[in-house]
């Protein structure tokens, strides 16, 4: 369930991403990426990186990753089509 969880979040933000600017999608994509760093710093800090849990961040990591580029690829595309019909009407 968390997996679908961090998926569909990531998912979520990546179309965020993908509809923002260009200034504002590069700052919008490295919240994850500090967010991961700060969920690491805790693994180790906590000791916790040898649990249950800890062995499971690299399956979140990729679903994550994927859901985010997934997102933001969508969105790219769809605005460029959107572009592309505006121009033919007109």
């Amino acid at each position: 369930m968390a997996y679908i969880i961090v998926g569909v979040a990531l998912f979520l933000w990546g179309t965020l991403t993908g509809c923002a600017g260009q200034k504002l999608s590069a700052v919008l994509a490295m919240i994850p990426v500090v967010g991961w760093f700060a969920v690491l710093a805790w693994f180790g800090w906590s000791g916790n990186m040898d649990s249950p849990t800890g062995d499971a961040l690299p399956a979140y990591l990729l679903i994550g990753l994927l859901a985010f580029m997934v997102g933001s690829a969508a969105t790219t595309r769809l605005s460029k089509l959107r572009a592309a019909r505006r121009e033919r009407q007109s």
